[in-house]
């Protein structure tokens, strides 16, 4: 035996570490067995504090970890870090290396130093086994670590581990805690018409376990949480209910969840509700839902959502605030939605309040830009479905969308608007009409649609221009940044409104 020694001493004498450390992370039990019993320091430790029972857990061998044990090696010992052997084999799921080390005295509660412990780690990885032994041995259910202060069962909501979090919610976990609440500045779309995104601070995290599950969308969990009484209508430090959350998110099956439980429909902590985040993401099946079971369906947008900046996170912008659901559907060409809204109750004749604020052509007027007093109200639903597009507004970054597509879609938006009694003459702030706007960004088909249902060809705006006018300036001019200037095949706008007799106006030289 002490001649083996001597050979594995001579083998590792070249390295960093102690001869124990190094054949314990070279996984040789029978070595580390032999050093053991030669008197070798079981808690000798490298230098970022690990010991070879560190290696042991890590690499999931129970055999050394047996011999370490037995050896007397201090089972609480931790790195620089804070991590403890059974951290390491929670980390891993290993539920019996767990079990062996909480029998040997591991301490459950033993926490990294950013507050996390080996319970949370198993809550998190899943190990159901581990989890129950743990608490047995008197872990703390409810303890959270300090960056974000989730919990044991934030971290087995958010990963889906539904038996763990069976396990935890039975032991007394709390239902009803809170992450930490956090201000980050974030950006909006201005709503004045500057060239640039504005800074906002938004009030992130202050999320419970039902938050976690309405952002993940794990409908077993969820309705696991409110079988045992969760409050199905606790909000989020930014005013999100777990219905928005959960529509915002793209689950409508939590989403019926939540209102077959009783939630709230009209929830607007957030400055917008489930009903307006159904309409960002195009779902039609949630608006049904919502619809059915009371959602208001003129409720008025509060509030933006603000996002990080270049990301392509589903957006509620700041120049769409007081937009009901119906103006939003119209804006993002949501023609079945329309309809939907409409057979719902919806006044499909309210205008935006906010949006659409004329925007100026230098750099100085982007960052000052005049705001013209308002003469014949807002945009009009049947506007929206001109001045907006299906994808793009709803990111902050994103593609141009295909231009001829757009338009099929707006054609399609602008048809449910006017057979909902829109009217087709109504005039924003600008005097403009919805035959302007269609003029504007070229969208022929459109043009032809208004003026076929009877809209004013000849109306002129604030600036004393009729839509034939606008049609031919566009079509003289290439704007980079708008997709819908791009050449398309067919007639011009400016043709389609020669062929119904449109007229230029006096001023631009019209006998």
């Amino acid at each position: 035996m002490a001649a083996l020694v001597a050979t594995i001493s001579s083998a590792v004498a070249w390295a960093e570490n102690p001869p124990l450390l190094e054949t314990a992370r070279y996984q040789n039990a029978e070595a580390v067995e032999l050093l053991l019993a030669s008197g070798a320091d079981p808690d000798t430790r490298q230098n970022d504090g690990a010991t070879a029972l560190h290696w042991a857990a890590y690499q999931e061998d129970a055999d050394m970890l047996a011999a370490l044990v037995q050896a007397g090696a201090n089972v609480n010992i931790t790195n620089r870090l804070g991590a403890s052997p059974l951290y390491l084999a929670a980390k891993n799921g290993n539920a019996e290396l767990i079990e062996r080390l909480l029998n040997a005295g591991a301490d459950p509660n033993l926490a990294l130093k950013i507050g996390e412990t080996p319970f949370m780690t198993a809550s998190r990885a899943g190990t159901v086994e581990g989890v129950r032994q743990m608490i047995a041995a008197g872990a703390d259910v409810n303890a959270y670590e300090k960056s974000r202060e989730q919990t044991a069962l934030m971290w087995a909501v958010t990963q889906g581990h539904v038996d763990v979090v069976r396990v935890l919610v039975n032991a007394g976990a709390n239902l009803e805690a809170r992450s930490k609440v956090r201000s980050r500045l974030m950006y909006a779309e201005s709503s004045n018409g500057a060239a640039f995104d504005q800074g906002v601070v938004e009030q992130l995290g202050g999320f419970s376990p039902l938050l976690f599950a309405a952002a993940q969308g794990n409908v077993e969990i969820g309705q696991l949480l409110i079988r045992v009484g969760v409050n199905i209508n606790g909000t989020a430090a930014n005013g999100a209910s777990p219905l928005v959350v959960a529509t915002h998110s793209g689950h409508p099956d939590f989403a019926r969840l939540l209102l077959e439980a009783g939630a709230d429909p009209d929830a607007i902590g957030a400055g917008y509700n489930a009903l307006h985040a159904a309409v960002l993401r195009g779902d039609l099946e949630t608006v049904e839902e919502l619809l059915v079971n009371g959602a208001d369906p003129d409720v008025r947008l509060k509030r933006a959502t603000p996002v990080q900046r270049a990301s392509e996170d589903w957006a509620l912008k700041s120049p769409l605030i007081s937009a009901t659901p119906y103006w939003l559907a119209a804006y993002y060409r949501e023609a079945k939605i329309m309809r939907v809204l409409e057979q719902g109750g919806a006044n499909t004749l309210l205008t935006n309040e906010e949006v659409f604020r004329e925007k100026g052509r230098t750099r100085a007027d982007r960052l000052n830009p005049p705001v013209p007093k308002a003469v014949s109200g807002f945009a009009s639903a049947l506007q929206a479905a001109i001045l907006g597009d299906s994808t793009r507004s709803r990111f902050y970054t994103q593609e141009n969308p295909d231009p001829v597509g757009e338009e099929r879609l707006a054609l399609e938006a602008v048809i449910a608007a006017a057979e909902h009694g829109v009217n087709l003459n109504h005039s924003d702030f600008t005097e403009s009409t919805a035959i302007h706007y269609a003029a504007a960004r070229n969208l022929p088909t459109l043009v032809r649609e208004l003026a076929e249902r009877g809209a004013d060809i000849n109306s002129m705006n604030g600036r004393g221009q009729t839509p034939l006018d606008i049609a031919l300036a566009s079509e003289k001019s290439t704007d980079f940044f708008d997709f819908d200037a791009r050449p398309k095949p067919g007639p011009k706008p400016s043709e389609v409104l020669i062929e119904f007799g449109a007229l230029m106006s006096d001023i631009n030289g019209a006998p």
